[in-house]
């Protein structure tokens, strides 16, 4: 049976990430991209609910684990209920994924439109 105090801890904890996060990057968003480039900071959000998230795993395995101390291995009924091999598993995933797949996509997205691409093709046609 998964434990209803730590399935509410994961939500409200996500939540405020997101806020956090969000605050973040609309506080230190360049006065340029105010309506724009809506990927990038999506993804930088996410990275921060990601690495967030991270660090706020360990105690919610300690908490999870913390009831009985058969919770390693054999009887795992009476433990917190969540697998935490998964979660940790998804999470290893998910960072290099980030780190060397959409960050840098992102990065090459973000600078792709420079604001020139009109103006070179209206001097061209001179």
């Amino acid at each position: 049976m998964v434990d209803i105090f730590l399935i509410c801890v994961i939500v409200v904890g996500f939540f405020l990430l997101a806020v956090i996060g969000l605050y973040l990057v609309v506080k230190y968003q360049h006065p340029d991209d105010k309506n724009d480039a809506y990927i990038p900071k999506l993804v930088v959000l996410l990275g921060f609910v990601l690495a967030g998230g991270t660090v706020f795993l360990l105690p919610l395995d300690v908490a999870n684990n913390s009831n009985f101390a058969g919770c390693e291995g054999f009887n795992t009924a009476v433990c917190g209920g969540l697998n935490m091999v998964l979660f940790w598993d998804i999470i290893y995933w998910l960072i290099p994924a980030w780190v060397f797949i959409l960050i840098p996509f992102c990065i090459f997205y973000y600078e792709a439109d420079d604001g020139m691409l009109m103006a070179g093709a209206s001097v061209g046609a001179k």
